[in-house]
């Protein structure tokens, strides 16, 4: 939270300056954590060796102390340079769907490269057989078609481009808290005030508007807000009237292309929101003329137990963004659209070396097969639910746990100092996280206030490793309890 501070113009003018020298590191205060960390002494001089080759931006030493070393994995299990085992509640960012170097997975891989590995942008059987699968588990009625990207941010900048191009409106409408990359075309939409200075001095937010985000667990009173779904009546009520760039709601003007959403907020916490947001939020596109895009980069393929999270609100969007699990480990991205959408554009409207790359498209067939099924879906619903059972036994012991957010296995954990206040336990979930790297757990620390932990293992992850989670997890909270004091 920010201190009150009293700022004189003079502290003012040089506001830039300073805040970039803040964001600054040198490579002996990146050699002195990793001196200091627990890693073994090749996975010291490797991390070491990171940092004299690469930039000091890796997103690594944001979300670690020093940044883990992992040289091979299997399943759900990660062994770094000195051979430390940690167990993968990150699943790289919900990409390893199925763990790591799962058999069937790689197999398609190998044989796949021995046959054909790359063909430009161009039609392929694989890329042809993904894109009929995409299209037809789309869960949106009528007729869709697809467009190939590479990465999260490719897939977001094709479907905006695409909304406006269809639409002739300029406008991006977002919720704060929604992560929709960090490209020069991206960052604009993804609401994280500490990235923004990197883009120094010219933001790319043009014509890119924000609405605030539901949560059951913060209210607007409380001493440490958040937001319920009072947020998007208050916003409709200014997109009535004409004081807002977007719309005059008094003539029927619309300036805005579409409302971008997660459906539910991944990297900003793992935070689930009612099953009516997503209705509003397209009730509203649907009255002022607005399409609606849902970005199921994260959410999506399974990670909820549905094939895709919005499916959890019962509506349908207008383009699907997806990426990360869909090609199993490899690069690779789809927008999925309204046929009409999709069809203004004429050929080389869009082009990308690596769009749609055969390999990628190979382990997509085969990873739509999987998370489309009703078999596979079922036992990740059992398992999450294995899980947070699980979770929700450690709350009634652990007064530091304040809410579990969970779905499927898309699970989020919010600490807290005092459960009646909901003060956030900002310093206590930095050493939850280094004390579970330091036992063997990996996962990514967020939320609003710094105090999230995010948990993303593989969806076939077994009770028997959740069942070590756990117990990892129960110690690790008692000793932070005990550490500073929460009772």
């Amino acid at each position: 939270m920010t201190k009150e501070k009293k700022y004189q113009v003079s502290d003012l003018r040089d506001w830039n300056y300073k805040q970039r020298q803040k964001n600054i590191t040198t490579q002996e205060k990146l050699f002195k954590r990793i001196d200091d960390s627990h890693f073994g002494p090749k996975a010291k001089q490797l991390a070491k060796q990171a940092t004299v080759n690469e930039s000091f931006g890796s997103v690594g030493w944001a979300l670690f102390n020093a940044t883990p070393i992992i040289e091979r994995a299997e399943g759900s299990m990660l062994y770094d340079a000195d051979g430390k085992e940690y167990i993968d509640l990150l699943s790289g960012f919900s990409v390893s769907q199925f763990g790591n170097c799962q058999k069937e997975l790689t197999k398609i891989i190998q044989d796949q490269a021995a046959k054909l590995t790359h063909y430009f942008d161009f039609p392929h059987p694989e890329r042809i057989k993904l894109g009929e699968k995409l299209n037809k588990n789309s869960k949106m009625s009528g007729k869709t078609k697809v467009v190939f990207g590479v990465t999260g941010s490719d897939c977001i900048e094709l479907a905006v481009r695409a909304a406006r191009y269809y639409t002739g409106n300029p406008y991006i409408l977002t919720a704060y808290g929604d992560y929709h990359g960090v490209t020069y075309g991206t960052m604009g939409l993804t609401s994280k005030g500490g990235m923004q200075p990197y883009f120094y001095p010219v933001t790319p937010d043009q014509h890119v508007g924000y609405f605030h985000f539901p949560h059951e667990y913060r209210k607007p009173t409380d001493d440490f807000p958040g937001w319920g779904l009072e947020a998007l009546k208050i916003f409709e009520r200014a997109l009535d009237g004409k004081e807002t760039p977007y719309t005059d709601g008094c003539f029927g003007t619309n300036n805005v292309a579409a409302i971008l959403v997660e459906p539910f907020q991944s990297s900003a916490g793992y935070y689930i929101p009612p099953k009516e947001y997503l209705q509003e939020v397209r009730r509203i596109c649907d009255k002022f003329g607005m399409l609606m895009i849902v970005d199921e980069i994260q959410a999506g393929l399974g990670r909820s137990g549905m094939l895709w999270a919005f499916e959890h609100s019962g509506i349908e969007p207008d383009m699907i963004c997806t990426s990360k699990a869909l090609g199993g480990g490899l690069p690779i991205a789809a927008v999925i659209a309204r046929e009409e959408i999709l069809s203004e554009w004429g050929p080389a409207a869009h082009v990308s070396t690596q769009a749609g790359n055969v390999i990628a498209c190979a382990a997509g067939n085969y990873v739509m097969d999987v998370v489309s099924s009703p078999e596979f879906l079922k036992k990740v619903n059992e398992v999450g639910s294995y899980f947070a059972n699980g979770l929700r036994d450690l709350q009634k012991k652990h007064p530091i746990i304040g809410y579990i957010d969970n779905m499927g296995i898309y699970t989020g954990i919010e600490l807290v100092k005092d459960l009646k206040t909901k003060e956030p336990a900002i310093a206590e979930t930095v050493f939850v996280r280094d004390q579970a790297v330091e036992s063997g757990l990996l996962f990514e620390k967020g939320g609003y206030y710094h105090n999230r932990l995010q948990c993303i293992p593989a969806l076939n992850i077994s009770k028997s490793m959740l069942d070590e989670i756990i117990v990892k997890f129960d110690k690790i909270f008692g000793d932070t309890e005990k550490k500073f004091g929460i009772k």
